[in-house]
């Protein structure tokens, strides 16, 4: 029987934690077959850590999960790439500890690789729902990528979505230690490296939004420095592009980092607004500029 992994990181929502493990208890695929890994990213001692620990004393108790614990907080990719370490299944999954997955999940997904054997990893859709468990639709909910090119250009990949072998995960070093979009970067040095992902295009998890921190929560600066390092990747692929695709990633990338900084400080918004001009210049008319400098100046004078 191929064995799966399942790596769940932690990090101040011992409450949800549980719906999370509940959830890949109720699979459909053999419990023999699957072994759940815990990782506990709050720090040693704190409040967050005593709740988590009490919270799993049941599942510690009966050998239903293993427990790993950092000594200090240390950012959900780390915490990722710790469970896959200690990982001694064929195949590795992830679950964030306030998302769960749907029952057919993992036995899908490995029947899908098996009528696919050239293929390294598949990735499956999902749903999205708020707080009040409203279903949000959005193109994000639907996996893409399959080659380097469409990846960078349309790509949509979620940790929750994946099902990869875990000594291809471990030959990439696992996740990359950047502050914000490990998923999407690991995409990319996936795809770079030569190795094939599939798409199950069915909505097997659901990835709950709220209010909460969540497992990659991160400031703004750091996510500034995270879509630096995507841009540099794109840099170094421009030769697979055509010039329009060029100009749209360059138009994409000032729009991103404008977006993530119009609602900041005075500083901020005064980045946010030369990018906006930046953007100007290989404009593609795929995002509302003009909208969205509207944004940073209202949202300006409101906070006045």
């Amino acid at each position: 029987m191929i064995k799966i992994s399942v790596i769940i990181p932690t990090y101040k929502r011992s409450d949800r934690l549980i719906i999370a493990i509940e959830s890949v208890l109720k699979q459909t695929y053999p419990l023999e077959g699957i072994e759940i890994i815990v990782v506990d990213d709050n720090t040693e001692n704190d409040k967050y850590r005593i709740a988590t620990e009490k919270k799993l004393q049941q599942f510690i108790t009966t050998h239903t999960v293993t427990y790993i614990k950092h000594a200090k907080n240390s950012g959900g990719c780390k915490a990722r790439n710790t469970g896959a370490k200690a990982a001694t299944g064929d195949y590795i999954a992830f679950l964030d500890d306030d998302d769960f997955y749907d029952p057919e999940k993992l036995r899908a997904q490995v029947n899908y690789l098996k009528t696919h054997p050239n293929l390294d990893a598949c990735m499956c859709s999902m749903y999205r729902e708020d707080e009040n468990k409203t279903l949000i639709t959005s193109r994000e909910n639907t996996a893409r990528g399959t080659i380097l090119k469409t990846a960078i250009l349309d790509g949509n990949l979620f940790t929750s979505m994946l099902l990869i072998k875990r000594e291809v995960f471990m030959a990439l070093d696992g996740f990359s230690n950047i502050p914000r979009f490990q998923d999407k970067y690991f995409h990319y040095k996936f795809l770079e490296a030569g190795y094939k992902i599939g798409v199950l295009d069915q909505p097997l998890l659901t990835l709950v939004e709220h209010s909460q921190i969540r497992i990659s929560s991160t400031n703004k600066t750091n996510v500034i420095n995270a879509l630096d390092t995507l841009r540099a990747f794109e840099l170094k692929k421009q030769s697979i592009f055509n010039k329009k695709e060029n100009r749209f990633l360059e138009h994409r990338y000032h729009h991103d980092k404008a977006y993530y900084l119009h609602d900041g400080n005075i500083k901020q918004k005064a980045v946010a607004l030369q990018h906006i001009f930046k953007s100007l210049k290989t404009y593609t008319g795929d995002y509302n500029m003009f909208k969205l400098a509207l944004r940073t100046l209202i949202s300006g004078v409101l906070k006045r």
